[in-house]
């Protein structure tokens, strides 16, 4: 959708329609009677005028704040479709003003690249009544509603219309220093664990590393993202079911690329360094097989005991790589394990490092952003059932289902070099949504764009020291 957004003084008769908020304890008068509309968050009522009037549920006044201004709005953009231009006069502040924006353009969207005939997405114009000059608030909500945007198509896209390759010149695409590896490249830089699981698909691999720095930065912050474009579980075949959602699988190096494109127009003072491994995990002629053995860049051995779980194995290089960097610190985003998922359900994501205040300062602003997340424990007794009889590490620990969430963060965790925090986002369970829901839709959600935005614009990352 997009939607031009105007500030002016007062509303007009210019409009299809108006929308007036409407509180829970404080409900206009005349409305009409029966139920129904009680003024809750994100409920809307149409009321017939000249123009139009539409009220928008906000809660109870005293309760308002940026959650329920982003889900009234998201709510509202579904409700409107209808009109081409609409002026809201909401009297909010700059920071709630930002939000409805960005809650907004969250909504309303939807990815409709492949429909034949495309529905109403919204309007073309809205009037934002303000006495003062907001501009500043608006441009900010639609510049990081855009960037989780550019996740959500991402992650929508088909996998044979997204390869390695396609990703790669996406990412080139956002105008940031941009190095793209091909597999000649990516062998000589011994990134074995991206070799491995790319053996599987004729489609070969891609490692992007982007670079984003402004004058005299005030911190070095490396991200990885997971780009599995596809993952039918290589030689570990998942069944039909599992398979559907797995275009979803590069979620994190899609969230990683779209914080990173409004990092400029947004004045972040951190050097960021964004590293993503792209491959397909598939079931071609010459699949790693279980019991292979791989050598990840660092020279750390793995022996393969489960083909699906492949993502843990070309994060591995990526973090080395990060780690050669010598950033401030690290965090990873991937859609790494149903057990996350299991523990937290569809809602939270998880979160886990080797730093409890850089875990702490993501969680942070991962509540700021309003994306809800939950630490999790790295606990060293079970850092033993990693090793492996023939290598250094086993990928998986077959015939044990128990902890296999904080299992796979260890693995992620030998390859980050000491002394460097680094946090592990594990996304699996809020990378995609099945309904609409608040600012979330149904498909690709972009969930940890937001938090990676408030992490490195405004955190303590952006100010200064990370831990």
């Amino acid at each position: 959708m997009t939607t031009e957004w105007r500030l002016v003084p007062s509303p007009s008769t210019d409009t299809d329609a108006v929308v007036l908020p409407a509180f829970a304890d404080a409900l206009p008068p005349g409305l009409p009677a029966g139920p129904g509309f009680g003024g809750g968050v994100g409920e809307v009522l149409h009321l017939p005028g000249e123009p139009p009037q539409v009220l928008l549920g906000l809660g109870r006044e005293q309760d308002l704040d940026s959650e329920a201004v982003r889900r009234a709005a998201a709510c509202l953009a579904r409700e409107i479709r209808r009109y081409r231009t609409c002026t809201v006069d909401l009297s909010l502040p700059p920071l709630l003003l930002r939000v409805f924006v960005e809650g907004f353009a969250l909504g309303g969207y939807r990815f409709t690249r492949y429909k034949s005939t495309t529905p109403p997405v919204g309007p073309d114009r809205i009037d934002v009544v303000a006495s003062v000059d907001h501009q500043s608030s608006v441009d900010s909500g639609r510049l990081l509603a855009d960037s989780v945007l550019l996740a959500r198509d991402l992650v929508n896209e088909p996998g044979d219309a997204l390869t390695p390759a396609v990703f790669a010149d996406r990412a080139g695409a956002i105008g940031l220093k941009c190095e793209v590896w091909d597999a000649d490249r990516i062998a000589g830089e011994r990134l074995g664990g991206l070799l491995g699981v790319s053996r599987g698909s004729p489609r070969p691999p891609r490692l992007v590393r982007l670079v984003y720095e402004p004058d005299q930065p005030v911190a070095h912050i490396a991200l990885v993202g997971k780009g599995v474009t596809f993952d039918a579980g290589g030689l570990s075949l998942k069944p039909t079911p599992q398979m559907l959602d797995m275009k979803a699988d590069m979620a994190g190096a899609a969230v990683v690329l779209g914080a990173m494109s409004v990092l400029a127009p947004l004045g972040c003072r951190v050097r960021v360094d964004g590293w993503l491994p792209l491959t397909e995990n598939m079931l071609n002629a010459d699949p790693i097989r279980i019991g292979d053995v791989l050598r990840i860049r660092d020279g750390t051995t793995v022996e393969i005991r489960n083909a699906d779980a492949e993502g843990r194995l070309i994060m591995a290089d990526a973090l080395v790589l990060a780690g050669e960097t010598a950033p401030d610190a690290i965090v990873d985003v991937a859609t790494l394990t149903d057990a996350a998922a299991i523990a937290l359900g569809r809602k939270f994501a998880a979160v886990m490092g080797n730093d409890e205040a850089w875990v702490g300062q993501v969680c942070a602003a991962a509540e700021r952003a309003g994306e809800p997340v939950w630490p999790l424990p790295l606990p060293d007794i079970y850092r033993p059932q990693l090793d492996s009889a023939v290598a250094d590490l086993v990928n998986y620990t077959s015939g044990n289902r128990h902890g296999t969430a904080l299992l796979a963060g260890l693995f992620l965790r030998e390859f980050v070099p000491p002394g460097i925090p680094w946090a592990h986002m594990d996304i699996q369970a809020t990378a995609i949504c099945d309904a609409d829901d608040g600012e979330w839709v149904a498909g690709g959600t972009g969930f940890g764009v937001r938090t990676l935005v408030e992490l490195l614009v405004n955190g303590q990352a952006g100010s200064g020291p990370v831990a």
